[in-house]
């Protein structure tokens, strides 16, 4: 067994399950709650719905034929909501003494679902292209390792 294994024992996540048991319960109440939701998502993933486009020369990508803001709200709001509990996992974190690891993926996962809703409110507006839309998924995902990265580093601190 390794040294590390001796002084914190594995042990069973409770927060991560709960997390896990709230995202399939939004899931489903968004499914249920959203008018036409499962006729826009079954349009949105046939294949005569995409087509290729060039973004540069060499380069192509997928790209919906049409808007679907009904899709579009819909994953916003879980990604909003989603955020928003994984601010109070972190607090939960917090209030019980977890370790920094457990807490920076949780605020790492806040900052990405909140950012990725962002995204998906800009696509839903048509403020931003699909091509903007993976764009800022990107950023997401950048932002999220970012605010992991920070955390962890007061592990050295």
């Amino acid at each position: 067994m390794a040294e590390n294994e001796k002084k914190h024992p594995k042990v069973l996540d409770w927060l991560g399950l709960l997390s896990l048991g709230f995202f399939l319960m939004l899931f489903g109440a968004i499914w249920i709650t959203t008018p036409n939701l499962t006729e826009e998502v079954r349009t949105f993933f046939t294949p005569e719905n995409w087509r290729l486009m060039n973004v540069t020369e060499n380069i192509t990508f997928p790209e919906p034929e049409r808007n679907y803001p009904i899709v579009y709200t819909a994953a916003m709001q879980f990604c909003f909501i989603f955020g928003v509990f994984h601010i109070v996992i972190f607090a939960l974190r917090f209030a019980i003494h977890e370790p920094l690891d457990k807490k920076g993926g949780t605020i790492s996962g806040a900052v990405f679902w909140l950012s990725a809703g962002f995204f998906l409110s800009m696509l839903a507006n048509k403020t931003i292209s699909w091509f903007g839309f993976l764009a800022g998924l990107i950023i997401s995902v950048g932002l999220s390792i970012i605010v992991s990265s920070i955390v962890k580093l007061f592990r050295k601190v």
